[in-house]
């Protein structure tokens, strides 16, 4: 059946997580066969109570033999209790320890895939399947596994005492069973379909609020809130669809599974009271299947919740399941080589694609020796950025061989290698967390002094000092509340900290003033001494950095030369530059 597949599909992919806590999941099976090992007690006991205590009521005996019935049942009572409170724990126990489990394997796959996969997925899907679809599959562990196990045990068991009882009236009764497994098999695969339906739209509004609060300034600044609050009400519009079809669903196979009940109980009033009449039974047996009966009530009253949950965590445990098999850096990370590292790095016929029929590097090739100071110079769009991505491995290049101090770029441990690499970007991106953190986020031991004469070296020192709380002053997320030239002094701080032997600078200067800029220049010289140092180039004020300067174009290299060199023999050069300088 549809409903049992997604069953087994969903433990195959949650058994990993489960498997530590088999004992504890153990337990609580134990002590779920326990609850219902009791219930069923209870119709033997008011099928004997019927037929032979109830008719000698009127002698002593029969007195005494009620009340220590009726002291075996709230007993019985009181130890169905227990065991239900052990069953609650011990289920809950095993999801939220699984789930634990399952959220920090997805939370270190997300730190360890691939860049490129980043560049594709969007942020609310992600969250979506970090929180909400990780939810859903606690909520199976913790109850929907247990109704699951109980609605075929108790269906099983209930019908095998019943033909214990009296087999012909047990057959009777469980005639409605076919109209039963029909309305389960249609509508669980409809409810699934409608499961994963639902939570991708919620993953897609997810993005919407993700994307409308990271970007508020630029809704503000274009007067666009009615705008996009239109917007996001037609996108809530779609989520209310995706969840009315999951609920109409449900509310359909709700009335189909009481009419199933209603006609069991129909055919044992019917035609039990017809043989209870005849002598054919007796009436203890007949209230017996009526206790039956009400055991029957709870699978039946929970079993269209319990389809749409099982289905819906089949779909969430395969959602997370595309994370956690997705191709991440470790699998590419074979290489062994640890050794200091003196800076030299080679590009050797090296081409690069995102598209394979739109190439960004073509036939790159270039040498730079240890400690030299290198500026990458190119129109937007030339592959600048692309291209120092290889270096840190962030993706691998397409074509040629990126050395490392004459090893292979492949050939080195991937951590190690970019534990030596510093990089500054353009885009700027700070944490929700002290300006001490911030710095220190490479190095989280460093002394209160080596920060701070980081913060010195990036010219960010003064500033942190006019704060009310200095270093431990909170930044607000992505940095909100301090300026662009700012964030970018302290994510410089944060890099020089690191002390890499390979700095990379992607036009780290570009929202700084003239004269701040000039400052930083200056005590860039110092601490470029020794590292081998690339330089993305927008403005020609960066290119006096710069020992040599590569000259992109449309993804090739186009000259390496001096400054100096490359006004008198590059035109693409000079004409960058005299249009800078005009």
């Amino acid at each position: 059946m549809e409903h049992d597949n997604a069953l087994r599909s969903t433990l195959k992919i949650l058994w990993p997580f489960l498997r530590p806590y088999r004992l504890h999941l153990a337990g609580a099976f134990g002590a779920m066969f326990l609850v219902d090992g009791f219930a069923y007690i209870v119709p033997v006991i008011v099928a004997y109570a019927t037929d032979h205590i109830y008719p000698s009521l009127g002698e002593p005996a029969g007195l005494r033999r009620l009340a220590a019935l009726s002291g075996g049942l709230l007993a019985l009572a009181f130890l169905r209790g227990i065991a239900v409170h052990l069953m609650i724990r011990a289920f809950w126990f095993t999801a939220e320890a699984a789930v634990r489990d399952l959220r920090n394997s997805l939370y270190h796959k997300l730190q360890h895939l691939e860049t490129a996969f980043y560049d594709q997925a969007r942020t609310g899907d992600l969250m979506s399947r970090a929180t909400w679809d990780i939810q859903l599959i606690r909520n199976f562990i913790a109850f929907g596994l247990e109704h699951r196990l109980r609605i075929s045990l108790i269906s099983g068991t209930i019908f095998l005492l019943m033909l214990f009882q009296d087999w012909r009236l047990a057959l009777a009764v469980y005639t409605a069973i076919p109209l039963f497994i029909v309305a389960i098999i249609s509508y669980s695969r409809r409810m699934r379909h409608a499961g994963a339906a639902q939570q991708r739209e919620m993953g897609r509004l997810n993005t919407h609020i993700q994307e409308n609060i990271t970007g508020i300034r630029i809704v503000k600044a274009f007067a666009l809130e009615q705008e996009e609050t239109e917007r996001f009400d037609r996108q809530n519009k779609r989520m209310l669809q995706r969840d009315l079809e999951s609920s109409l669903l449900q509310a359909c196979l709700n009335p189909i599974l009481l009419i199933t009940d209603g006609a069991g109980a129909l055919i044992v009033l019917a035609l039990g009271g017809y043989r209870v009449i005849s002598g054919q039974m007796s009436l203890g047996t007949l209230l017996a299947f009526i206790t039956y009966l009400s055991v029957m009530a709870f699978p039946l009253r929970i079993l269209a919740f319990n389809t749409a949950l099982v289905n819906q965590a089949a779909s969430a445990a395969n959602r997370v399941l595309q994370i956690l098999e997705s191709p991440d850096q470790n699998q590419r990370n074979t290489g062994q080589c640890r050794r200091p590292i003196e800076g030299a790095i080679s590009f050797q016929g090296v081409g690069f694609h995102y598209q394979p029929d739109t190439p960004v590097l073509r036939d790159v090739s270039f040498q730079i020796e240890p400690g030299e100071r290198v500026a990458l110079f190119g129109l937007t769009g030339a592959g600048k950025s692309t291209l120092i991505s290889l270096i840190p491995r962030f993706s691998p290049p397409r074509a040629g061989t990126i050395r490392i101090d004459g090893e292979k770029i492949e050939n080195w441990d991937l951590p190690y290698l970019r534990s030596r690499i510093g990089t500054v970007l353009q885009e700027t991106f700070l944490f929700s967390a002290t300006i001490r953190d911030n710095i220190a986020f490479a190095r989280p031991d460093a002394s209160d002094q080596e920060i701070q004469q980081a913060a010195r070296y990036a010219q960010i020192h003064d500033f942190i000092m006019t704060l009310p709380r200095g270093y431990q002053t909170p930044v607000g997320e992505y940095g909100t509340g301090l300026s662009g030239g700012q964030r970018q002094r302290i994510a410089i701080a944060r890099t020089l900290l690191q002390n890499p032997r390979i700095l990379i600078l992607d036009d780290c200067t570009s929202s700084l003033d003239a004269v701040t800029e000039r400052r930083i220049q200056q005590q860039l010289h110092t601490l470029m001494a020794g590292r081998t140092t690339i330089i993305i180039a927008q403005r020609v004020s960066s290119l006096a950095l710069a020992d040599r300067i590569i000259v992109l174009d449309k993804g090739t290299v186009q000259a390496v030369d001096s400054h100096e060199a490359l006004l008198e023999q590059n035109s693409l050069y000079r004409t960058i530059y005299e249009k800078q300088e005009t």
